[in-house]
């Protein structure tokens, strides 16, 4: 007799996919990236293939492919496709499409850059003007900036309008009866902290209670805070570290936090080796939603 082959549940496939358990659904029934098996009572199992095939599903629709585009495809032919890198009209703002708003910035155009801005931010909403415009942009303008095509003044412009945009904007929600708390900060030395006001906002859009303390917060008030909050996780945005330096400070960290809060990492600085378990990498923002909502009280009903 052979060995029955392993299966996951649903709430397996939502960590080890980056999917939330909605958009997962949703491709189910919409495209039928994948057939779950079914139990005798109804809930989803998942088969190692399926969970590589939404995989690739997740980053070609992260690299701007429609998944209507790609949900046909083989998982052989998904992976020469994810290999020949990009054809398609991608979601995110192309660069070519920020020549004027970085002709503004270089020029400290100030009310040029902020109607844009806000224009932007009308067009698309919140999560899709932070994922979508302001993140590309930062990468371009880092990009220009270390190319010496870029002035300090302009990429500081640049990230303080963002910062006041975001803080604002995260203040702004207001979750219904929010049943998770996440507290989000960067450890001393790392100062970028706008790719994890994008995940705070991301957090609370799925419903989290979210306390953003910011860029480069000593360790002693990290466990304060998680301590003081009765924080369900930590979040830690993890940019230009070294891995090599940071692993020994996660480790210790994870021995002083209160066993019931998680700690999650993201960010390319994320050391490719985590040391210890009850640390966690964030793969992406989907992701991030996906892991709120299984803290939520409510997400008992997400097993099927």
């Amino acid at each position: 007799m052979g060995q029955e082959e392993q299966t996951y549940p649903l709430r397996v496939a939502v960590r080890r996919t980056g999917l939330s358990a909605e958009r997962l659904r949703a491709w189910e029934a919409r495209y039928g990236v994948v057939r779950p098996i079914r139990t005798p009572g109804g809930s989803r199992r998942y088969r190692e293939t399926d969970l590589d095939r939404l995989r690739l599903l997740r980053e070609a629709v992260e690299a701007g492919h429609r998944i209507g585009d790609v949900a046909g495809l083989e998982v052989e032919v998904l992976r020469a496709f994810l290999a020949a890198g990009p054809t398609g009209p991608t979601r995110p703002t192309a660069p070519a499409a920020f020549e004027a708003l970085i002709g503004w910035l270089e020029r400290l155009e100030v009310d040029r850059v902020r109607a844009c801005f806000d224009s932007e931010l009308a067009r698309r909403g919140v999560l899709e003007f932070a994922r979508a415009f302001a993140l590309p942009l930062l990468v371009e303008v880092g990009r220009r900036w270390e190319a010496g095509q870029l002035s300090v003044a302009a990429e500081h412009l640049a990230s303080n309008l963002l910062v006041a945009m975001f803080g604002e904007a995260l203040r702004a929600v207001r979750p219904k009866d929010p049943g998770a708390v996440l507290v989000f900060a960067t450890p001393e030395g790392e100062r970028h902290a706008l790719g994890l006001f994008v995940a705070a906002l991301t957090a609370a859009h799925a419903g989290a209670a979210t306390v953003f303390l910011g860029a480069e917060v000593p360790e002693d008030d990290l466990v304060a805070s998680v301590t003081r909050c009765r924080a369900d996780a930590l979040v830690l945005g993890l940019v230009a570290g070294d891995g090599t330096q940071l692993e020994p400070r996660i480790r210790r960290l994870r021995t002083r936090l209160p066993e019931r809060a998680a700690l999650w990492l993201g960010g390319p600085g994320v050391p490719s080796t985590l040391p210890m378990r009850g640390v966690e990498r964030v793969a992406n923002l989907d992701q991030l939603a996906s892991w709120v909502a299984l803290l939520q009280p409510a997400c008992d009903g997400m097993a099927s």
